[in-house]
Order: C-alpha cells, then structure tokens, then sequence
C-alpha cells in the first residue's frame, strides 16, 4: 500500500534495508524515482549489492551506514537464538542490550547533514530499524519539515513508538494504519506495529 501513495519522479529513503526486499519493490514500481538504500550490516549490505546488480536496479544507491541523531561509531547486534541469526532483527546495541549475537562497529551519521539531500526532493522514507526510528527521525527533522514526505515505520509498542508519534505530531503530520487495505486515522487502536505518517496538509487529497 505504502508504494502506491508515492508519486513518481524524485527520491524515495529505505532506512534499514536489510537484504533489500523494499529496495527491490521501490525500484522497480517507481522507475522513475532515485531509491537511497542505508544498510550498515557488512553481511546484510553484501547480500542488498547482490540484488542490485542482479535485477540491474540502476536506479539504487546504497549507503553503508547507520542512522539516527549523531555522528559517530556505534555497536550493531545481528541477534542469534538457537544458533541461527536473524539478519532481519539486527539492531543498534543499546536500542535491546537484552539480545546476544553478533556485534559489528558501525559508522552512524545523521540525515539533516547529508549534503546530497539538501537539494532534492524527497517523497517518501521508509524506516525498519528495531527500536531506533525515534533517533532516525529527530535526526531527519529538518529534512522532513522541508520536504514533507509520506513515511512508513515498523513501530512495537514501547516508549521508542511514544516518542516517535509525539515527534511527528509535533512536526504536522498525522498517524495512520492499514484496515483491510484502507488507511484510517490510528486512535490507539491495539495489535498494529506498522504506521503511515502522512503530512496534514495532504492528508484530505491523497486517496486512501
């Protein structure tokens, strides 16, 4: 759903790519668009470049890096239970200490000082990141009061989500989930971890 909101035609962020399964869909259902793809896990990104190259997504460039509200080197967790890791659940360290696994150093950088996007237009920003979405988007208030893009987060219910709807709030924009494939406006509905910040200003001429 959250791709057929997103005009076509500009720059579109996947924060906390993974292996690239968002990356791929962007790609290839905004042909149009530049798809900015972050993945700082050194095992996941290997795998996102694979991808890249073999479905020859011209339009994707990748980041290996973390983001959030600082700028500096900062422990990732790929989490391993029963001796399996789960690429899909690694996270910034102190976002889950609980969780044991692998431990990378990455770099973490914060959007509003990247350079490249300060004269673009950015229409949309996906966020899946375990439990750090806040950090990434205070880092990115500037940006997103510029360019008022559509969002989509994987928010669990803990203080992180909290502080995520009261950032976005703060900056105009309204909460919405998925019902049955139609956006309604979120009232503290339970069981929903998956969450659409549309800009208030858009929210009355967008077709849900």
């Amino acid at each position: 759903m959250f791709i057929n909101l997103i005009e076509d035609g500009g720059h579109v962020l996947d924060i906390g790519a993974n292996i690239g399964v968002m990356t791929y869909f962007f790609s290839k259902k905004l042909p149009e668009s530049t798809v900015h793809t972050f993945e700082p896990i050194p095992d996941n990104l290997k795998v996102l470049r694979r991808i890249v190259d073999k479905y020859n997504l011209s339009n994707v460039k990748t980041y290996p890096y973390a983001l959030g509200n600082k700028t500096e080197k900062v422990k990732m967790v790929m989490p391993q239970f029963n001796k399996v890791y789960f690429h899909g659940l690694s996270h910034v360290e102190e976002a889950n200490k609980k969780n044991k696994g692998h431990l990378y150093d990455v770099e973490m950088k914060r959007l509003d000082d990247h350079e490249e996007f300060k004269n673009i237009k950015i229409n949309a920003i996906k966020i899946d990141v375990e439990e750090y979405e806040y950090h990434v988007l205070k880092g990115a208030e500037g940006l997103i009061q510029k360019n008022r893009p559509l969002i989509y987060c994987e928010l669990w219910e803990s203080e992180n989500r909290e502080k995520s709807f009261k950032l976005i709030s703060k900056l105009n924009y309204k909460v919405f989930i998925n019902q049955e494939n139609i956006l309604k406006e979120y009232k503290k509905q339970k069981g929903y971890q998956n969450f659409f910040f549309i800009p208030a200003e858009h929210c009355d001429s967008l077709k849900f």
